[in-house]
């Protein structure tokens, strides 16, 4: 076969400038120029291809099309391939195929007819249009399968993306919820302000830094969920916020399950305090017969010098004044009983530890005196307040003091001895310790000590100290056991304490 004219000088350097591959052919189909791209593009060097018919580049389906292609357009101009850019698939020397652009135009004024194909390679395209497809389809599954709530906004809260899983608990359609108000939408009225506020401060102010916080979204079927949100910014390569991706835990079961826990443990707590009262009922109502009786005694006396022909008005006055002050000191044994039985919500407030024990002694000595029990105390001066329920904490000292007394009745009466002493440790907590000269706690006891229903005693419940450690944990303390250096058990409770005042 009679090799084709060469270029001219120009066009071939042109041709070999030429980054896409580049093929002339005849109006016969057969190649005129193949430039080295081409060479490189289809693995064939030019001399093998010139003055062959250009199918020779093109798949089995292509090829037994393109001469008659080529000759209809020749005989009607209208163009299928010529003139018309399409994507196409080549065959390389090799026999492996590609997908290329192809772009044919036919040359001006030539006659018999040239034309001039231009081919670039869209291997590496549709490789990297395939990674992303790939990445997308693997965000969009992540995006779907999370079981937490993604919302994007716009700066101006304009939702532009909702999840599977938030489309689930709104109850809506993401289409119903994109390009809207997110917090018009779907914040109850009487959060959307505060909502709004938080939203608007965290952008202005930190967005740099993740922001969490908490507010309520309404379901499509008027149902309120509350949701544990944490925003993090989207910005432009200049730094500038051009969205916020929010991430939403719905966290309404977890909190009424919290609700009902805490419920469940004050009521615990209640009943326990009313079964330590029950067990030191004796020695309360032996408090409480004495100031009752000395009232008896006095008003008898004041009686008798009443009936008297000249009254004595001063020994009457003082008999009156005594009468007053047991009747306030049986009232006061009263209300230290009422407060303590009372069941009420928590209630945190800055109080005085040693105030509290003080308070507390009249009831714990008692107990004390009715089994032969001494109990001192060693409280340090100028300690920092707390900041904690009074009557829980009371329950606390009430259920060590009463472990305590329970632990001596074995020991010999003299030896009979309880401790509690307070003072500030090296962590700034405050330290309450309530020791006793008893046995111990036993190794075997030891493993189970706050656990719930381990008890030695045989009438006891072992809720005391499990609900008495819930208690000090949930001051954001620590109740803690260790045995006395000599013998006897000591338990300490540490407190955080508020160091901007002392008691």
């Amino acid at each position: 076969m009679t090799a084709p004219d060469a270029p001219s000088f120009e066009l071939q350097a042109l041709l070999d400038a030429a980054a896409d591959a580049v093929i002339l052919i005849n109006g016969r189909g057969r190649i005129e120029a193949f430039n080295p791209a081409a060479e490189r593009l289809f693995g064939y060097v030019a001399l093998e291809v010139l003055g062959e018919n250009v199918n020779m580049l093109m798949t089995d389906s292509d090829r037994h099309q393109h001469d008659a292609y080529l000759e209809r357009y020749q005989r009607t101009g209208v163009p299928h391939i010529i003139g018309i850019g399409r994507e196409v698939v080549g065959r390389r020397k090799d026999g492996t195929v590609f997908s290329a652009a192809l772009s044919v135009g036919r040359i001006a004024n030539a006659e018999p007819p040239r034309y001039v194909g231009f081919l670039q390679d869209l291997t590496l395209r549709h490789q990297t249009l395939a990674a992303v497809v790939r990445e997308r389809d693997r965000a969009n599954g992540y995006l779907e399968a999370v079981q937490t709530i993604l919302v994007a906004l716009e700066p101006n809260r304009h939702v532009t993306l909702v999840n599977r899983k938030g489309c689930e608990i709104l109850g809506s359609d993401e289409g119903a919820l994109l390009g809207v108000d997110w917090f018009e939408a779907v914040v109850p009225p009487e959060e959307r302000n505060a909502a709004i506020a938080q939203f608007e401060a965290f952008i202005a102010h930190q967005p740099h830094r993740p922001h969490y916080g908490e507010y309520r979204v309404r379901t499509s079927d008027g149902v309120l969920r509350l949701i544990a949100w944490r925003y993090v910014v989207v910005e432009d390569p200049a730094g500038g916020v051009t969205g916020i991706l929010c991430s939403g835990d719905d966290v309404t079961d977890a909190r009424r399950a919290e609700e009902e826990a805490r419920e469940a443990r004050e009521r615990m707590m209640h009943v326990s305090r009313l079964a330590t009262m029950g067990e030191m009922a004796t020695g309360i109502s032996h408090e409480l017969n004495q100031p009752l009786a000395a009232i008896t005694t006095y008003a008898q006396a004041a009686r008798r010098l009443l009936a008297a022909v000249q009254p004595p008005i001063e020994d009457v006055s003082e008999a009156l004044e005594q009468i007053a002050a047991q009747a306030l000191r049986a009232g006061e044994i009263i209300r230290r009983l009422r407060s303590l039985v009372r069941n009420r919500e928590t209630q945190l407030e800055p109080t005085s530890i040693n105030g509290l024990i003080e308070e507390l002694g009249t009831l714990t000595r008692a107990d004390a005196r009715m089994h032969d029990v001494r109990v001192t105390l060693e409280l340090a001066a100028d300690l920092p307040l707390i900041n904690l329920d009074s009557i829980q904490i009371q329950q606390v000292l009430l259920n060590l003091v009463r472990n305590a007394v329970q632990a001596l009745e074995a020991t010999e009466y003299k030896d009979r001895e309880i401790l509690i002493s307070t003072g500030l440790n090296r962590e700034g907590e405050v330290e309450v310790s309530v020791r006793d000269t008893g046995p111990g706690v036993s190794n075997e006891m030891l493993e189970k000590l706050f656990l719930p229903f381990a008890t030695t005693k045989t009438d006891g419940t072992g809720l005391g100290l499990a609900i008495s450690r819930s208690i000090i944990e949930a001051h954001k303390g620590r109740l803690d056991y260790t045995p006395n250096p000599e013998r006897g058990a000591c338990f300490v409770m540490r407190l955080p304490a508020d160091q901007g005042c002392s008691a």
